[in-house]
């Protein structure tokens, strides 16, 4: 049970993932871009506004706005000044970080954040089922005076400053007049952003107000007089509502993203953030056998031909890949990326040295919520049929049906919508490849990935880079995975709207507080 609900949490990143490729919103917006309002579309409303419990990826710009972060991510992928002003490791061996409080920070109620307050919130969050909780849980923290907060890991971590940011939501500092009631944060914030949320102007499930904070620290840092969040499943509404400038922003999808061509107010942002491919999950062959043998891993990779799926799936927004990291980013490396050509021949000579070369059957179960993936799926299944696998597919029509199929350890591997891509491959890898990892359901351990994985935990800054690259050559050498195609988030906005940026290595916009206006 304890698996299933941990499995569950992680699923707001698969969830939210998934969203970046849609988009929502609502087509009466209170002002479009070049007005001193900000209206952006999403194509679900939030889970909760609570930051223990909100999933990630665009779900952010719902909380955005009215938490503030201890450190923030600046456009160029460096760390950022937040709530805290000075940061940086303690010692040698990436186990403990300190975080200094600027002065005058408060609450939106005006209370005087303290480092007794950040620690509760730590607290808090780590109870939550947000998928961020995960990696604070093990940490441990002291308070050597009130403007002082160290942080301590038990095993080393050579970037522990981007769990203050927004992406891994528990640097959001929550005050205590939430944490008193936590059923509130459901509803409304207690945060220290820019912004407050208003639950009079905004309607549940349909838009989402969030209006300035009269007491943030940094005035000139509010450049909006409202941001509304709006939900609107259907995407083709959202592109008509962006060209008639009731939205200012939205998460496109491959088939609508070219219809704004030719419309000089608006504007494409894309950029490649997440993997699709198989994970393949019984590394062991407790329900595969032949995947225990790292020749049969081999000969999969080797039977794909992922420009032509890519080309075909994705089109122009995506790329083919033959590693769990993306071009520009943390740990993405070309040695990996050449290991695999696309060779038929070889995958069935090293399916027949492995005693397979009358093929076998992997049951793999994904899900056919997501069309991409759905015809992702089916075309790697077609290359694979003609070396002599066969993927036995079961398709799930929503997410829970897909954990319960995960979970219950029938399928030698699965595929996500898309599959997770990451900022930090420490933090990317963990998940599918290390022994605890949420999608390790089998439990595999590898010799090689843990020993790539620890020599990049205890990394230093000049090291890191290469560290990150051979846990990538280390996860495609041993054919620990089946990734296809690196998938594109598609933003399109307004030409009004300045600072709507991907950070440098990053998978997710800077954060909607820091976008202005011409």
């Amino acid at each position: 049970m304890k698996r299933r609900t941990a499995l569950q949490a992680s699923l707001g990143v698969v969830a939210a993932l998934a969203l970046a490729a849609c988009g929502g919103g609502q087509s009466n917006s209170t002002g479009g871009a070049g007005s001193a309002n900000l209206t952006i579309a999403l194509s679900s409303a939030p889970n909760s506004l609570d930051p223990a419990q909100i999933a990630v990826g665009p779900f952010l710009n719902y909380m955005d706005p009215a938490y503030a972060t201890l450190l923030t991510r600046k456009a160029d992928g460096t760390l950022g000044a937040g709530l805290a002003d000075k940061w940086g490791y303690v010692g040698k061996g990436n186990t403990k970080f300190e975080l200094h409080l600027r002065k005058g920070v408060t609450f939106a109620d005006g209370t005087p954040i303290t480092a007794t307050h950040v620690v509760d919130s730590f607290k808090y969050f780590v109870k939550g089922s947000g998928p961020g909780g995960a990696w604070f849980r093990p940490l441990t923290f002291a308070t050597p005076d009130s403007s002082t907060v160290v942080v301590s890991s038990p095993t080393p971590n050579p970037d522990m400053g981007a769990l203050f940011t927004p992406a891994f939501v528990g640097g959001a500092i929550i005050g205590p007049e939430g944490l008193k009631n936590p059923k509130k944060l459901a509803s409304a914030t207690f945060g220290a952003g820019p912004y407050v949320y208003s639950p009079q102007q905004s309607v549940s499930g349909d838009h989402y107000v969030y209006t300035p904070n009269k007491n943030y620290f940094d005035k000139s840092a509010i450049h909006f007089k409202k941001i509304t969040v709006r939900v609107m499943p259907n995407v083709n509404s959202q592109v008509q509502a962006l060209k008639s400038g009731q939205i200012d922003l939205m998460y496109a999808t491959p088939d609508v993203a070219p219809t704004i061509k030719g419309t000089k107010s608006l504007t494409t942002l894309k950029k490649p953030t997440t993997w699709a491919g198989l994970f393949l999950l019984d590394r062991e062959g407790t329900v595969v056998k032949g995947l225990g043998d790292e020749r049969v891993r081999q000969a999969l990779n080797f039977a794909i031909d992922r420009t032509a799926i890519t080309k075909a799936v994705y089109g122009r927004y995506g790329t083919p890949v033959s590693q769990p990291a993306m071009p520009g980013y943390d740990g993405y490396s070309p040695a990996a990326e050449k290991m695999y050509r696309y060779d038929p021949a070889e995958a069935k000579k090293l399916l027949k040295a492995a005693g397979y070369g009358n093929g076998l059957t992997i049951p793999v179960n994904y899900g056919s919520f997501d069309p991409s993936t759905t015809k992702m799926v089916q075309a790697v299944q077609d290359q694979l049929a003609k070396v002599g696998v066969t993927l036995k597919l079961r398709a799930a029509t929503n997410f829970g049906a897909w954990i319960n199929d995960v979970v219950s350890r029938k399928y030698a591997a699965t595929v996500l919508s898309p599959g997770s891509g990451g900022d930090s491959n420490f933090y990317a890898q963990q998940a599918g490849f290390t022994k605890t990892g949420i999608m390790n359901v089998f439990g595999v351990t590898d010799p090689d990935f843990d020993a790539a994985y620890t020599r990049l935990a205890e990394s230093n800054p000049k090291s890191s880079g290469t560290a990150a690259k051979e846990l990538s050559e280390v996860i495609v050498r041993n054919a620990l995975a089946l990734p296809v195609s690196g998938t594109d988030t598609i933003v399109l906005y307004n030409t009004k709207l300045h600072g709507v940026v991907f950070p440098k290595g990053g998978s997710q916009l800077v954060s909607n507080t820091t976008w202005t206006t011409r």
